[in-house]
């Protein structure tokens, strides 16, 4: 009876630990302005070595905003995305599409499945999945943009709850109307410990880059910090896996002044000090 439960105990744990793994990181490139005016980015799937994704059906969504407010919106492509992967487009696979959704402030990138799973691996990585588009309402000068990758996407049947996401920089010439930079691990080489360093630019306005290394997996919170203590926004909150990580603040509706911010982990805390100035 021992040994049985010993068994159970056992495969419970390698079960769990095996979907535990990143077998996908989601990620925007390519940004471009097609032959129709439209503003664009591919999202591809970058498999990690020694790993399979097995396609599941999943919705992408990726929430964005701009400051100003109004300057693209969501340009739907409701039969069939642009460029496509074939073996996520046909045989057991529904048509991939693009929908607007939370009132078009959002973008959401439906992958249905119907049949045997297409199988990804890092032989052929990374993989463009599909490319998604914009309308540019206003094209007069540059904005301030932050898309952000919101959902989690299926191996097979089982949710992978690793997630990644996007964060604005402060553009300047660009005649794109946006210019948006994804926020993820940096590089190959994995840090040896944790860290993290100083924001640039210090003063800013009215963004700044943050920083840190993750040496092993561990659940991670950057929160910023007013004067007085307040929590203002929470950056990051999520478990990421080791790498070097770069995160931007927006602060462009916040008041000149001191702010904090705060990287905390199950085994490492540090603070350092930042200065908006307007």
């Amino acid at each position: 009876m021992k040994k049985t439960i010993l068994l159970i105990v056992a495969c419970m744990f390698i079960f769990n630990n095996s979907y535990s793994q990143v077998k996908v990181n989601i990620q925007l490139t390519n940004r471009h302005v097609d032959a129709n005016g439209l503003f664009c980015f591919d999202v591809v799937a970058v498999i990690p070595s020694g790993q399979t994704w097995r396609v599941g059906s999943s919705n992408i969504r990726i929430d964005f905003y701009t400051v100003p407010t109004g300057k693209l919106t969501v340009h739907p492509d409701s039969l069939q995305a642009i460029n496509p992967l074939a073996c996520l487009n046909s045989g057991n696979y529904s048509p991939m599409t693009t929908t607007a959704i939370n009132n078009r402030t959002a973008l959401s990138l439906n992958i249905t499945r119907t049949g045997p799973c297409c199988y990804l691996t890092n032989a052929g990585s990374p993989y463009r999945l599909a490319t998604l588009r914009w309308n540019r309402v206003d094209t007069t000068g540059c904005t301030h943009d932050t898309i952000r990758y919101t959902s989690v996407v299926q191996d097979s049947t089982t949710p992978l709850v690793h997630g990644t996401g996007w964060g604005s920089i402060n553009p300047t010439g660009q005649d794109t109307c946006a210019l948006l930079t994804p926020v993820g691990p940096m590089g190959n080489e994995l840090p040896s410990v944790y860290k993290l360093y100083d924001n640039y630019p210090n003063p800013f306005n009215p963004s700044t880059t943050i920083k840190y290394d993750i040496p092993q997996n561990s659940f991670v919170k950057l929160v910023i910090y007013d004067i007085l203590g307040k929590d203002v926004v929470i950056l990051v909150n999520e478990k990421k896996t080791a790498g070097r990580y770069s995160v931007v603040w927006n602060a462009s509706s916040y008041a000149s002044g001191t702010y904090f911010y705060k990287l905390e982990t199950d085994s490492y805390t540090d603070v350092k000090k930042m200065v908006l100035v307007k």
